[in-house]
């Protein structure tokens, strides 16, 4: 395999998981993707159309990265990425080095004292209020402690301690120069804190260095923490544009959008947006998004995302009314099975209808990206221009899918059971406290039902499709009171799509096997008792009856990083009834012959 091609990654992967800001790992060699100020030229790129999600992030276009191809003259398209960390150490004589960028040739980098392959650091350093991300300062920090000044720049080496120590202070980077050593366990915040080692920011790619001032901290390369890439996607549906401007018009004449704009205390906003919501129907995101665009504020990505899913439901709520499909949401109603017997019976009480999607188009956007904590410094995917009109980076997909639209009436009388309002008070507390709420879906009892079933489907589709698990997603419709639904769909880069084996699923022969054998799954775990007993559990405690040999699913797939799930929101225990409880109990029942 040649070098051209260890370099390369998907079209499809420059929005995420490798957007923006985000370390691209290629065999062995570490990069980070650039910003869009620093993309190829517009002549190059790909314009990915899709007005209804640049008009809601407020851009004028979306711009896909250029594709890598031979032009006959040695020259190839495609993005820019950066060596980083440009600390490197030899694989062979632990000599590290500081790799500068004129010495790119476009072949992996070589030690200059044994010829052996240089490996990027482990370790990096973060700014813990502002995103900003770079090396770590060895050479300043290696000689912080020592008694004399050592005007050596190039003379550091890995070696160590052999058995003096363990995990990290068996470690030491010493000064060939002038002797000077220090343990790794010494690479903590505080002590860089104590030596007035702080942000001095920048990213990788930026050259100079402003100023920050803030603390930093030591992660190491591969670290989560290191990229929180803020993404919003939207399905190509029919045109919605009328329905959208009567909502928002109807918002504006409200008599609290006045109060709104003045820009209440949090508590108050909360009640006001909530009251509109109820009294003009539609979900509280449409109004917040009404309402900031007014105010001149960026948009809320939690608003822009709940207005999209709110305009996707109405498309699908049009095409299980037989409305007429388009050509890149070609659809058609299922009907639910029907064979007289108390399976199929229970099922149709708690599902409304069912949408298969042949053909579906979808574009997902990079917004912008943080570092150490979700709630840091938003750092835009593209700096704003004078000299270029607003735009995103995209993508572009097609594909199929299923929409499942659930009993409105009877989720709520399900949510309002005391029982299960209980049940889900500790989550809704734990949100509110963690950092990573901000990214997440208001919870509720009807979020989290909506969500676990939809990764149970998730798995249990991917079994009778043959298409791999991490190939599915999920969008999970829960932004207005009674308008509950989900939609698992798969996509290619290829224009053709994919081959109808997902949607196959979903037709009325085998949508209510693959549904009672999806809760059915539920209702059991390998970890069982623990799994279903355990207190909230998971990041923050965010998650309730949920773990990796049951619901969890994978991180391509799960549009909330696998939390604000609950299995028993579909089975029932703990004193609380779940949403699918009866038609187990049926289903048992028949199986056994009672």
């Amino acid at each position: 395999m040649n070098d051209v091609k260890q370099r390369s990654i998907r079209l499809s992967e420059t929005v995420s998981p490798f957007g923006p800001g985000a370390i691209v790992d290629i065999v062995g060699e570490s990069f980070m993707a650039v910003t869009g100020d620093h993309w190829p030229p517009v002549a190059q790129r790909q314009e990915i159309p899709c007005d209804r999600l640049a008009s809601k992030l407020r851009v004028d276009r979306l711009w896909g990265a250029p594709p890598h191809k031979e032009d006959g003259r040695g020259r190839s398209g495609g993005l820019e990425f950066v060596r980083f960390p440009s600390w490197l150490v030899c694989q062979e004589c632990q000599a590290m080095t500081r790799w500068r960028r004129s010495r790119e040739k476009g072949t992996r980098p070589l030690c200059e004292e044994c010829e052996g392959r240089l490996v990027p650091i482990r370790f990096v350093v973060v700014c813990t209020e502002r995103s900003h991300v770079g090396d770590v300062p060895w050479v300043k920090w290696v000689h912080a402690s020592a008694p004399g000044e050592c005007s050596s720049t190039d003379r550091l080496r890995f070696r160590s301690s052999r058995g003096r120590a363990e995990g990290l202070s068996a470690l030491e980077v010493v000064c060939e120069a002038c002797g000077t050593s220090r343990s790794l366990g010494e690479l903590r915040r505080d002590i860089l804190l104590r030596e007035g080692q702080t942000c001095w920011g920048a990213q990788p790619w930026e050259s100079g260095s402003p100023g920050c001032g803030k603390p930093i901290d030591v992660q190491q390369r591969g670290a989560t923490s290191l990229h929180f890439g803020e993404t919003v996607s939207a399905i190509d549906i029919p045109e919605v544009e009328g329905r959208a401007l009567e909502i928002e018009d109807a918002v504006r004449r409200h008599p609290f959008f006045g109060a709104l704009l003045a820009r209440p205390d949090t508590d108050l906003e909360v009640q006001l947006v909530s009251q509109m919501s109820a009294a003009l129907k539609c979900p509280a995101a449409t109004v917040r998004e009404v309402v900031a665009e007014a105010r001149g504020d960026a948009p809320p990505l939690r608003a822009t995302r709940g207005s999209l899913l709110a305009e996707e439901f109405e498309a699908f709520l049009a095409a299980s009314r037989d409305a007429a499909p388009t050509v890149d949401f070609e659809t058609r109603r299922a009907p639910l099975p029907d064979d007289g017997g108390p399976v199929a019976s229970g099922l149709r009480s708690l599902v409304d209808s069912v949408v298969l999607v042949d053909r579906v188009r979808e574009v997902r956007a990079s917004y912008g990206f943080s570092r150490y904590r979700p709630d840091a410094e938003l750092v835009p995917s593209v700096p704003a221009s004078d000299l270029e009109s607003k735009w995103l980076p995209a993508v572009e997909g097609w594909g199929e899918g299923i929409f499942l639209k659930l009993g409105g009436a009877a989720v709520d009388a399900w949510a309002s059971s005391p029982a299960v309002t209980a049940r889900f008070a500790p989550v809704v507390e734990a949100q509110a406290a963690s950092v990573l709420g901000g990214r997440l879906h208001e919870a509720s009892p009807e979020y989290v039902l909506l969500h676990t079933l939809a990764h149970v489907l998730m798995a249990e589709l991917a079994f009778r499709s043959g298409y791999s698990a991490p190939s599915l997603r999920e969008r999970i419709y829960c932004e207005g009171e009674g308008d509950y639904g989900v939609f698992i769909y798969t996509t290619s880069s290829d224009v053709e799509g994919t081959l109808g084996g997902l949607v196959r699923q979903g037709e009325t022969a085998h949508l209510a096997n693959a549904v009672v054998r999806a809760v059915e799954q539920a209702a059991w775990c390998a970890n069982d008792p623990v799994c279903s007993e355990s207190e909230p559990q998971s990041i923050d405690g965010l998650n309730l009856a949920a773990c990796h040999a049951c619901v969890l699913s994978p991180e391509t797939s799960c549009e909330s990083s696998n939390l604000l799930l609950d299995r028993l929101t579909l089975v029932g225990g703990e004193g609380a009834p779940g949403y699918f409880q009866t038609l187990l109990s049926t289903m048992l029942e028949q199986s056994t012959g009672g």
